[in-house]
């Protein structure tokens, strides 16, 4: 009777077996061996993508790479080796594509998902600040990230926001400022950002839409590999990518 029982069991396992490897192979096209997919983009959003990158490898089979960098620092390596890009916001992008014209694929501009905007400021909010105005309190040392293009999110006056005592490029130069100077109160930045900090800072979310900006990829032209990447992208709107990106602080 055992006998009986265990045969259609380890058939069907079998069968189970047969029908994932078929569908793993259906799902990616062979690469060459020594090869990956090489995804391009800021670090921001690399954390995330990074995490995405391995678990699609595992899943599909196909090494995926991804290398981060400040996005007009980054396009000759995108025209040479390139197979996808993504940047941290849409205005992001379509600066890249008007100073960049023919690298990427402008028509295949897929949005991600997205990030919310707000204000981190130290443990306790020891400076009282609420809203964006609070910003310009006298006193309030601000952290500006010249590529976040915070302006108009922090409601900056016509002559600029008078507090701020620091300005970078890049979203990881603020990080590491946040970190190493004590004396800057605050920086109006992505959540992303604030759930790497274990400093005790708090974030305050700016509300509604207007506080959320949306991670954006997009093919590169004369990709190597584009039938890889093109799968990889749309994978990368799906729910179990969604779950990565959101233990990274989207939404």
């Amino acid at each position: 009777m055992n006998r009986i029982v265990r045969i259609p069991a380890i058939l069907l396992l079998l069968t189970l077996s047969c029908c994932a490897w078929r569908w793993a192979m259906a799902q990616s096209s062979p690469m060459p061996a020594g090869e990956s997919l090489r995804v391009y983009g800021p670090g921001g959003p690399y954390p995330a993508m990074k995490e995405c990158a391995a678990l699609y490898s595992a899943r599909a089979g196909i090494p995926v790479e991804v290398v981060k960098g400040q996005p007009d620092l980054l396009v000759e390596a995108v025209r040479s080796d390139g197979d996808l890009f993504y940047n941290g916001a849409e205005y992001m992008m379509d600066d890249f594509l008007a100073a960049h014209p023919g690298v990427l694929d402008a028509a295949g501009v897929t949005p991600l998902f997205a990030r919310r905007m707000g204000i981190i400021v130290r443990a306790g909010n020891p400076k009282a600040i609420a809203v964006p105005e609070d910003l310009r309190k006298p006193g309030v040392a601000v952290l500006d990230v010249r590529l976040e293009n915070m302006a108009g999110p922090r409601h900056d006056p016509p002559q600029g926001l008078p507090g701020v005592a620091l300005s970078v490029v890049t979203g990881e130069q603020g990080f590491a400022a946040w970190k190493e100077r004590p004396d800057l109160d605050a920086w109006v930045t992505y959540r992303t950002w604030h759930a790497q900090l274990t400093d005790g800072s708090l974030f305050l979310p700016l509300p509604g839409a207007e506080g959320l900006r949306s991670v954006v990829a997009a093919e590169v032209i004369g990709a190597r590999h584009p039938e890889e990447a093109r799968r990889f992208r749309d994978w990368l709107t799906s729910k179990e990518a969604h779950a990565v990106f959101v233990r990274h602080g989207f939404e």
